[in-house]
């Protein structure tokens, strides 16, 4: 079934705007997926990795702020958007094997990793796989199973996402062409500090990235390998000496204060910051890209 609401979207896509500018999208060929991403700007290289119930275009406003300086790319995970995977592995590990083999190919060296929501884990992955090929990560508001502080809040009732993602089948059935209506009730407008900053335009063009079964089966696929990723996160525990930059909103999920110091003291992070937001919920990208782009331009 299609939604409604993402029928007609092309000709109105706000996404047209970014990339008639200074920005180009193209595709990339992997392993085993096909990855689009959109890039533009010089200088040294930022790759964003955007969370659940967006795509790329969640990054196009701070990506805007930072062309002037940086090289910055923003990519479609696998299996989302316009995004293709030929076997279904959504785990962390996996996908930051994904964008390691991106940079690889476009000859970026040594890039900044950001990741929101979900695309905070695939970049804390990143920083312990690659060590030596980051200059550094930045976590925005997102889980690391495996720690104390998110398997504690995963079970929170208000976050019942987290095990409603989980089960099989059932998730399909009830969003599937319903999209658009779930991401904006159950996400965009509980989880957002600006209810305003993100439009009606913005809204149909991420439930256009999840619209076909595959695509909201990649999606749910970042939950379903919560304890793939959980194992993965308890078994490095070695020195990590690549800077991790913690950023959470100060209407977000929590602070980051906790959890920069477990990375610290139970998972041998030794160069953590936290930072918490001001002006924004979860989705600070959108609520408050000059904030974000602001406290990146400090690390990166």
């Amino acid at each position: 079934m299609n939604d409604p609401y993402v029928i007609g979207l092309d000709s109105k896509d706000p996404a047209n705007v970014v990339l008639g500018a200074a920005f180009q999208s193209d595709t990339v060929q992997l392993r085993d997926a096909s990855v689009q991403y959109v890039s533009g700007g010089s200088g040294p290289p930022i790759i964003f990795l955007h969370g659940f119930s967006e795509d790329w275009y969640e990054f196009s406003k701070v990506m805007c702020l930072l062309a002037d300086r940086y090289t910055v790319l923003a990519v479609d995970l696998r299996g989302i958007g316009k995004s293709k995977a030929t076997r279904a592995d959504y785990d962390a590990e996996t996908q930051a094997h994904d964008i390691h083999e991106l940079a690889s190919q476009l000859a970026l060296k040594n890039p900044y990793i950001v990741g929101h929501d979900m695309g905070a884990m695939i970049a804390y992955a990143y920083a312990r796989l690659y060590p030596s090929e980051t200059r550094g990560v930045a976590l925005l508001d997102g889980p690391l199973p495996g720690t104390a502080s998110t398997d504690l809040m995963v079970k929170m009732p208000f976050l019942w996402h987290f095990t409603f993602h989980r089960l099989p089948k059932l998730p399909e059935r009830l969003i599937g062409g319903r999209e658009y209506t779930y991401f904006k009730r159950a996400f965009f407008l509980r989880f957002a500090k600006d209810k305003q900053a993100m439009t009606d335009a913005d809204m149909r063009h991420y439930a256009s990235a999840y619209t076909l079964p595959e695509q909201l089966r990649a999606g749910l696929g970042l939950y379903r390998t919560y304890q793939k990723n959980r194992v993965f996160m308890r078994s490095h525990r070695d020195e990590l000496d690549v800077p991790l930059f913690l950023i959470e909103g100060d209407y977000g999920s929590g602070k980051p204060g906790p959890t920069a110091n477990e990375l610290t003291k139970k998972f041998g992070c030794r160069n953590v910051m936290a930072q918490v937001a001001a002006g924004c919920g979860h989705f600070m990208a959108t609520e408050q890209p000059q904030v974000i782009a602001d406290l990146l331009q400090t690390q990166a």
